[in-house]
């Protein structure tokens, strides 16, 4: 129960107590009536009177810092599900020549944006990807095939989800992410936190990726958000450039817990 409606609770169990105090002292035909029938009045007006000077001084005390949020929009990789890559190729046993390449050149690479696009097909890409280090093709071939294997909710989000959705907080997801990728994170139960989704709009789905416009108007036209009552959280500083200018409002995650703090700065708890 908030303090706002203890104090008011404690308002009336009082004002309920001195007129059955009243009543009593009327029946039992005591002096006190009149008196204490006169407190009761004045009470009647001056508690509310004083009930509101509190509230009123505890919430400038206290002022809201933020509009009302009523949606939080996640991005996925990195602060819903861990995508430990790097970590990852270094399982393959490859040479070091080889893992440098997969880190400079593929993950990194523009041409990484075309499986989240989803506008060519996914061996054309991956041949393409071979061709930028033909001496290492079957490294590349072999990462970029079992690249979901290293990628797993982290400990939070689940609890995370769940708790903003007890308060009342609508979700959505907003991420650049592939087709590939997804189908098999789905089968393998790894996607299951989208349960508490009201909507998610992959980049795969609709050809288009953060931190252009077009996406984040997808959010607004297809489940009515209104973005200066929305907080959307991602790793990437373009695309919260991106979303702070569509008129969203936005945090840069580094953490679990740092971005918990910034969403109680605005208002929303979880």
């Amino acid at each position: 129960m908030k303090p706002k409606q203890i104090l008011a609770l404690a308002g009336i169990i009082l004002l309920v107590a001195m007129y059955v105090c009243t009543l009593i002292f009327a029946i039992i035909n005591s002096p006190q009536t009149q008196v204490l029938f006169r407190a009761s009045l004045a009470c009647t007006i001056i508690i509310p009177v004083i009930l509101y000077v509190f509230l009123m001084s505890a919430k400038m005390v206290r002022p809201s810092k933020s509009p009302v949020i009523d949606s939080v929009v996640f991005d996925v990789g990195r602060v819903l599900l861990d995508f430990p890559w790097e970590k990852y190729a270094e399982t393959l046993n490859v040479s070091d020549d080889a893992l440098k390449f997969l880190n400079d050149k593929v993950v990194y690479s523009p041409l990484w944006g075309q499986f989240d696009l989803n506008n060519r097909p996914y061996e054309e890409i991956v041949r393409e990807f071979c061709d930028l280090g033909p001496e290492y093709k079957d490294e590349t071939r072999k990462f970029v095939d079992t690249i979901d294997r290293c990628i797993s909710p982290y400990p939070y989000t689940d609890g995370w989800l769940s708790g903003l959705k007890r308060h009342g907080y609508r979700l959505y997801l907003l991420s650049n992410w592939s087709e590939r990728t997804y189908d098999r994170l789905k089968e393998s139960g790894v996607m299951d936190f989208t349960k508490y989704m009201d909507g998610c709009v992959w980049s795969f789905e609709h050809h288009v990726a953060k931190p252009h416009k077009e996406i984040f108007d997808i959010l607004v036209n297809k489940y009515g958000v209104d973005p200066s009552r929305t907080v959307f959280i991602d790793d990437n500083l373009s695309n919260i450039k991106g979303a702070q200018s569509y008129g969203y409002q936005a945090i840069l995650f580094s953490d679990y817990q740092d971005a918990r703090a910034k969403l109680k700065d605005l208002g929303v708890r979880d």
